[in-house]
């Protein structure tokens, strides 16, 4: 009886020959699930910061991205 190699499944690739630069750190950044807690942790902070006042809670997060090296949108 012939033994079958296992193979284990294939993880995506984020190097996909073509893809958009940006689109790969995206992705990356995403993968790292410790990312979103410390983008939360820094949003929370901002949020304490300015008293919790409401209405600031998007661009506490947008900021927090931004220090995190994330790709928040530019405020404006």
């Amino acid at each position: 009886m012939a033994r079958s190699k296992q193979t284990q499944p294939a993880e995506p690739s984020t190097q996909a020959s073509g893809a958009d630069p940006q689109a790969q750190q995206q992705q990356q950044q995403q993968d790292d699930p410790t990312r979103e807690q410390r983008i939360r942790e820094a949003a929370y902070a901002a949020a304490e910061r300015r008293g919790f006042a409401p209405g600031g809670e998007v661009d506490d997060w947008l900021e927090a991205e931004r220090q995190m090296g994330g790709t928040g949108a530019p405020r404006g």
